[in-house]
């Protein structure tokens, strides 16, 4: 099951403009949570993030990065400057959380953004988030331009994360594209 979400809310001066995309991932969420924090492994299975500069070892908040977004098969953007804005387990929750936002330093300015990879216990498997805030005076602009490409490239992440957790936990994994029922790939 993947669930996409777009919306709208009101932020201070800005409205914020969101997307969201979850997927129930049969692994518990230490194990969901080792492959999202392994950012060295990233190009082997992350179609989404192909390229970060950002070692697993120096995943801490405060981490300036640059990487890759693949919005679709032919658009790829490059070197967007990135910061870690949170590295949080919260065992009393419990929960794994991951959020890394616009450069406060070498990002665009007019445009803020916060993605956020959340994943929670749903018995003995995860419920993974993922979503992305947008704010600033730009953050229409960018939800008109990306928005159908972002909840798109979200859902294609969503299940790369899920083929990999289970793949690694020797579960048989089926591929599938986006937009087409499982077994007519």
């Amino acid at each position: 099951m993947i669930r996409v979400v777009a919306s709208a809310t009101s932020f201070g001066m800005w409205r914020t403009r969101r997307i969201e995309s979850e997927i129930i991932i049969d692994a518990p969420p230490e194990r969901v949570w080792q492959v999202i924090a392994d950012l060295d492994r990233y190009p082997q299975w992350n179609r989404f993030t192909p390229r970060l500069s950002l070692a697993s070892r120096d995943l801490v908040v405060g981490a300036e990065l640059d990487l890759d977004c693949r919005m679709t098969e032919r658009q790829l953007l490059e070197n967007e400057h990135e910061v870690i804005l949170a590295v949080e387990h919260d065992p009393l929750e419990p929960r794994y959380a991951l959020c890394m936002g616009t450069s406060r330093t070498r990002g665009r300015p007019g445009i803020r953004s916060e993605r956020w990879q959340i994943c929670r216990p749903l018995g003995a498997r995860t419920l993974f988030s993922n979503h992305e805030a947008f704010s600033g005076p730009l953050a229409p602009l960018v939800y008109a331009l990306y928005a159908r490409k972002l909840r798109r490239a979200f859902r294609l992440y969503c299940l790369d994360l899920q083929a990999r957790v289970e793949g690694l936990s020797g579960l048989s994994v089926q591929y599938v594209r986006v937009g087409t029922a499982p077994g007519s790939a």
